[in-house]
């Protein structure tokens, strides 16, 4: 058994390089693909508890755990952090590794990428929070992982639960020019001083933020000039697998979608699609939580102004986590370019990434324009 489990331990080496190489980096099976890291803030581990980290796929959750390893490592034996893609391998296989892996080494530091793709996952986190083993768990279910999580009270997870986002418009400004002054304010109280000396290359930013919708990929992508036609694909195929790994029907999936975009975050509500479409609101509704809990859409609920609580029955809203999201759907459903679905969507021109300003939506003088991007850095 202990002569099996080498040999298993020894498969992950491609995944743990900083085994073996001080400056493993160029030898990570993700990082050699990457053509630039953007840095983003990294969360203290606790000792001996759990960190989740729960976001939609390719919102650089795996490079993210590789900025960890490069933190820890400062303090740590870099020979006791292990890295496992939990979709390569089985829930038996991963407990036992980690078991041998903790005998030769004692005390370590465990990264599970991806654990919603086992099944029983929860199992194996209620073993490592009892037993009490450092370990930051990522996944691309957050409700689903949320909600079991929320079942393993006293193992270590109580407040190491955060949510892995794209980049906000402030990150994205700090990645693409770091001249511009960082500014924070409340809104209702704006102080843009600081920042109006540089509208210009924030107007700009703004419309590419926009085409990015922050993911990082498509964030480095549009830095370097290159064209973002493979990120539509592969965020289409994001939102496809959330589809096939529940089981659902593609072509209601795809028929919902399509009618969320064209009501443009308007109001709806489930009757209405679901006459529109053919099928029962309760399958509406279904599958717009599908959507929600893959971080894809965020539903909002009426409020009631004069009671202060939530019209559950009212019409409601569905805004895209990423403005990539609605993107990457308009151009494989609705056939639309990139830049006409912008243009019409947001009111701006975003040919060949040099944008110009449309007075429409974003307001019909500069100083509502101004007051519309300025609050992206709230």
């Amino acid at each position: 058994m202990t002569f099996i489990m080498v040999i298993k331990l020894s498969s992950l080496t491609r995944y743990n390089p900083w085994w073996k190489y001080e400056n493993w980096e160029r030898e990570d099976i993700i990082l050699r693909n990457v053509e630039e890291i953007i840095p983003r803030e990294i969360k203290n581990v606790n000792i001996g508890k759990i960190m989740v980290i729960r976001g939609i796929r390719r919102s650089g959750k795996s490079v993210y755990l590789r900025l960890l390893v490069k933190e820890l490592q400062n303090n740590v034996n870099r020979r006791k952090i292990l890295y496992i893609p939990c979709d390569r391998y089985s829930l038996r296989e991963i407990k036992n590794m980690v078991n041998e892996f903790r005998r030769r080494e004692g005390e370590i530091y465990l990264l599970l990428d991806e654990i919603t793709y086992l099944k029983n996952w929860k199992i194996l986190l209620k073993v490592l929070g009892e037993e009490g083993v450092t370990t930051v768990a990522t996944g691309s279910n957050p409700v689903e992982l949320k909600k079991e999580t929320e079942t393993l009270p006293g193992r270590g997870i109580e407040g190491n639960e955060y949510y892995f986002n794209p980049l906000n418009f402030r990150e994205f400004i700090k990645y693409m020019n770091p001249d511009i002054p960082e500014v924070k304010f409340p809104y209702n109280s704006p102080d843009v001083n600081l920042i109006i000396p540089y509208y210009d290359e924030i107007e700009s930013l703004f419309y590419k933020y926009i085409l990015t919708g922050g993911f990082p990929e498509a964030v480095i992508r549009i830095k370097h000039n290159h064209g973002l036609d493979y990120i539509y694909e592969e965020i289409m195929r994001v939102i496809l697998g959330e589809i096939a790994k529940s089981g659902k029907d593609e072509n209601i999936a795809r028929e919902i979608l399509e009618y969320l975009l064209k009501i443009k975050g308007n109001r709806f509500d489930y009757l209405t699609i679901a006459r529109e479409i053919g099928i029962s609101h309760p399958t509406v509704r279904e599958y717009i939580n599908l959507f929600e809990n893959a971080r894809i859409v965020y539903q909002l609920e009426s409020w009631n102004l004069d009671k202060k609580i939530f019209s559950h029955k009212k019409q409601k809203k569905v805004v895209f986590q990423s403005s990539l999201l609605p993107i990457s759907l308009a151009v494989y459903i609705l056939g639309e370019s990139p830049e006409d679905f912008v243009d019409k969507k947001y009111g701006v021109s975003c040919r060949k990434h040099s944008c110009i300003s449309h007075n429409m939506e974003l307001g019909k003088t500069s100083v509502e324009r101004k007051a519309y991007i300025c609050r992206f850095l709230l």
